[in-house]
């Protein structure tokens, strides 16, 4: 016997107006929390906002990072959370793109989006430095300085410095107010085969830290629990004597 057949009774609800309102704002609601990451890359010497921009790609071992962030999907073409880029071709052609039953995160990568013309290097920056974590990977012999590229938000920065023998630095500034988040932390020194997976689960937890700073903020699930539940609330027919309840 399943779980059906062990319910003594079970109600329909009243199909009107309101209900099936409810039901289509259900259904446009996110079933996985999303995220939205800024890369960038910093080659050596650059210290100004237009070089770094302006990179088209980078180093092996940056590119060997980025493709680990999550796997390259078509703008043009994908489903799944696209993070403000666009279809269009205007945001660029790829991107890294990583999702999980519960999770879905988009990099928004310097190097991946065009900056061939004024009005391509402006969207890029809006769209970048909307961004509230950002990922720097820099080989520039100088640390990274937060205002090379001015932005309201950027919180979170996790910065990237190679060393020697496949060996990544790792420097995390925020503002005061965020709260802890990790694995990684400032000053850390990992091993690159397992620098992408750290440092992605490291902006994600910055950026859940983020969000909990949030006025009101719900976590998704009990958020749509208590949205479920409000469908109860409407007129329901009892299935077995057809009868209004």
């Amino acid at each position: 016997m399943n779980s059906w057949d062990k319910r003594r009774s079970f109600h329909l609800l009243k199909k009107n107006e309101k209900l099936l309102r409810e039901l289509k704002n259900l259904d446009s609601r996110q079933c996985r929390e999303t995220h939205k990451i800024a890369v960038f890359y910093v080659a050596e010497g650059q210290e100004d906002k237009h070089s770094i921009l302006t990179n088209t790609g980078g180093s092996q071992a940056y590119e060997d990072f980025v493709a680990g962030l999550g796997w390259e999907v078509n703008l043009t073409n994908h489903c799944g959370f696209m993070g403000g880029l666009q279809k269009n071709k205007s945001t660029g052609l790829t991107t890294p793109y990583f999702a999980t039953s519960t999770v879905e995160v988009m990099f928004h990568v310097s190097t991946r989006m065009p900056s061939d013309s004024d009005d391509s290097l402006t969207k890029k920056l809006r769209h970048l430095g909307n961004d509230e974590v950002h990922i720097v990977w820099s080989e520039h012999t100088r640390d990274y300085r937060r205002g090379i590229i001015p932005t309201e938000f950027g919180d979170v920065l996790i910065v990237i410095y190679p060393m020697k023998n496949h060996m990544f630095s790792i420097q995390i500034m925020k503002k005061p107010e965020v709260p802890f988040f990790g694995p990684l932390f400032d000053g850390a020194i990992i091993n690159g085969k397992i620098l992408p997976i750290m440092v992605r689960a490291t902006a994600i937890n910055a950026s859940r830290a983020l969000k909990s700073l949030i006025p009101l903020y719900q976590n998704l699930y009990p958020f749509l629990k208590v949205w479920f539940l409000s469908l109860g609330h409407f007129p329901r027919t009892n299935a077995k004597n057809g009868k209004a309840e």
